[in-house]
């Protein structure tokens, strides 16, 4: 049965919308037909022909949607960016304490880590990192990411130079120690202990900052 909305809706642009769907389902199947490839044989492996098999599409159809296989791999690298700058502003991150937070952030950045999406774009970053290749590496910046993964945690310190030194060298940490357990799962995917490791990241924070939130008294 149709909408309200639908019926309503003039034919014009009842039919561009359903092809800004079908254009958006094909593009997302491109992209996602690549990073599969990228995982699992990588990056040299995502021919034109292995992207139009895998996405079951012809070349045509790529270069209709995308231009070229330079461009899909940037549009993998901003979704990636997309996706981890989503989820460095989850409002999970806005609920309960501050160990229950850190908790949380902790999952929700390996999550992001271990994810095919975030090994396709690694992979493509360090493959065309000094080349001449025309892909746009500059609009990832990693300042504003960190900016914004700290929205967090500022109800809980003062604003004050040793406060957001703390903070910064802990969420650096954290990241850095994510991005070397994922080099981790991809050499070994049956890597023992992980969550033995990610309760040692955990508690390694809550100690960090924690301790320096206790300085000063907590906001309701």
């Amino acid at each position: 049965m149709k909408t309200a909305e639908a019926i309503s809706m003039p034919l014009e642009k009842r039919c561009n919308s359903l092809q800004a769907q079908k254009a958006k389902a094909t593009r997302d199947r491109i992209i996602q037909a690549v990073v599969s490839i990228i995982r699992e044989s990588g990056l040299s492996a995502a021919s034109a022909s292995a992207i139009t098999a895998r996405a079951g599409i012809t070349w045509g159809a790529v270069q209709h949607h995308f231009g070229g296989k330079n461009e899909i791999l940037q549009a993998i690298l901003e979704r990636a960016y997309r996706v981890y700058l989503e989820r460095i502003n989850s409002p999970a991150l806005h609920r309960g304490d501050l160990a229950t937070r850190i908790d949380c952030y902790v999952e929700i950045i390996w999550g992001h880590y271990r994810s095919d999406l975030y090994f396709a774009f690694q992979e493509i970053l360090m493959a065309h990192r000094d080349t001449d290749m025309a892909l746009d590496l500059h609009d990832f910046r990693p300042a504003e990411a960190s900016a914004l993964s700290l929205e967090w945690l500022q109800g809980f310190f003062h604003k004050d130079e040793q406060s957001q030194q703390t903070i910064s060298q802990a969420i650096r940490f954290a990241h850095r120690f994510l991005a070397g357990f994922a080099v981790d799962c991809t050499l070994e995917p049956k890597m023992p202990f992980e969550q033995e490791h990610l309760a040692s990241l955990k508690g390694l924070l809550r100690t960090q900052l924690i301790e320096q939130s206790n300085r000063i008294e907590i906001p309701n």
